[in-house]
């Protein structure tokens, strides 16, 4: 599996709510999830604490990312704007979108570490499929892969 579909796979074990309310419900995805991989009632319970303590984290860092690329895609947008000042706005997103990745790859750790190796090869044959699924939605589309 590549490097880019562990956050994925970790965002569909964890169904991580881009909401900061301070319990969510678990949406229709994670149950299915849940339910498709056969979870006990201990897994779910320490998967919604594993998305509990993550939460936050990832919250404060996918705004600093959204905020880094915003800056980026203004400058880029401003033709007065210096080379130098670029490649500085540029290194600002890369970096908070490598620390968010790395707060992803956290959080997964800790959920795939409450799943049998049963439950994680089911996990990753799911998001192997949805990535097909949204592959052909992008191709029927018109957008690149």
């Amino acid at each position: 599996m590549n490097a880019l579909s562990w956050p994925t796979l970790a965002l569909a074990i964890l169904a991580l709510p881009l909401t900061a309310q301070s319990e969510p419900a678990p949406g229709p995805r994670a149950g299915r999830i849940a339910q498709t991989l056969h979870l006990t009632d201990a897994q779910r319970a320490g998967l919604q604490a594993v998305r509990a303590k993550h939460r936050p984290e990832l919250q404060a860092r996918r705004e600093t990312t959204r905020g880094a690329q915003a800056a980026l895609q203004a400058a880029l947008a401003d033709a007065g704007t210096s080379a130098p000042q670029l490649r500085a706005l540029y290194d600002q997103a890369a970096a908070a979108r490598f620390d968010l990745l790395l707060a992803r790859r956290s959080a997964r750790q800790e959920a795939l570490a409450l799943l049998t190796p049963e439950q994680r090869l089911q996990a990753a044959e799911m998001r192997g499929a949805a990535r097909e699924r949204l592959r052909h939605l992008r191709a029927a589309a018109g957008l690149p892969g």
